[in-house]
């Protein structure tokens, strides 16, 4: 069946199903007597994170980050997973190189299949999320470089819109990214706690311990992400502030001298009779010499009062 890739190996099934469609999940279900729920849970749309355990089956729902490279943007793509001691399914729209990868691998080489076909399937599942969590870190060190390049830019250049948006484009990704992220650690003590003899964890807590120490590092560097994007948004903020501010000082400034300026030549543009200056040969240019020795005396006294 197309978008549904089976391997069969030491008495352990994985199948990985590479589109969301109903009518594959349907010959899953017939098969495994999957609950009707889980079904309908695994078509689109988006499920929050979870874990359900059933009677001959665990079900978990996760969300990994996806980055658009051509818009810069991160969104998020969601992963099913059937699981019991025998069989792993995996649900998700193939937006993610590494579980096909992984899955071609366990096809080609035989070692690679010898290696993580024994046991049980939680063997499987455990070496999947690892490499899942280990693809994660490449786009948290991205969102560090656009980050540090923010702050170079920030204070080589003035602030502008540019500037803002992308402050904002960044603020975007890392509240998408938490959100992804947020769910993973309590689904995996809930297996844990959940999980019956029949998946044998004993056996695997190195892997427990290792996707611990990958979900807290990948926490920890979200919450500095999310402090320092926030700590740039409030000095851009700032300085945006600052520097309207002394626009309109400027401004303030210039209308304030230019009134009573404007103010008087107006006056003496009424040319009423005994007006002065208005009949005598030099009246334009004193008019002019009175004009400009208001602005210099205030302009020196706003200079003097340190008001520019």
């Amino acid at each position: 069946m197309k978008h549904l890739y089976e391997i069969q190996h030491q008495g352990l099934v994985w199948i990985n199903i590479t589109k969301q469609e109903e009518n594959v999940l349907r010959s899953v279900q017939k098969r495994f007597k999957f609950f009707e729920q889980e079904i309908k849970e695994s078509l689109p749309p988006f499920q929050r994170p979870k874990i359900v355990k059933r009677p001959e089956y665990y079900f978990m729902v996760l969300h990994f980050p996806v980055f658009d490279k051509k818009t810069r943007r991160l969104d998020f793509t969601e992963i099913d997973f059937f699981l019991n001691a025998n069989s792993l399914i995996t649900v998700h729209d193939n937006k993610l190189p590494v579980i096909e990868n992984f899955f071609q691998e366990c096809q080609k080489n035989s070692e690679i299949r010898d290696k993580f076909f024994k046991g049980t399937a939680v063997n499987l599942l455990f070496e999947l999320l690892s490499r899942l969590l280990e693809a994660i870190f490449p786009i948290l060190l991205h969102v560090n470089e656009d980050i540090s390049s923010v702050d170079k830019k920030l204070f080589d250049r003035v602030p502008d819109r540019k500037m803002a948006e992308e402050i904002l484009r960044l603020k975007t990704n890392i509240v998408t990214f938490r959100r992804t992220m947020q769910g993973h650690r309590t689904v995996l003590e809930r297996l844990i706690m959940y999980s019956g003899r029949e998946l044998d964890l004993v056996s695997y807590q190195g892997y427990i311990n290792s996707l611990r120490e990958f979900t807290n590092e990948i926490w920890h560097m979200l919450e500095s992400q999310k402090e320092s994007i926030n700590a740039l948004h409030e000095t851009n903020e700032s300085v945006m502030s600052l520097r309207m501010n002394e626009t309109m000082r400027t401004l303030t400034i210039i209308s304030v001298i230019t009134f009573p300026l404007t103010l008087v030549a107006t006056l003496f543009s009424i040319q009423a009779k005994d007006t002065p200056f208005i009949n005598d040969p030099w009246g334009f240019w004193m008019i002019l010499a009175l004009i400009l020795l208001g602005a210099l005396l205030m302009a020196a006294v706003f200079k003097r009062k340190k008001w520019m």
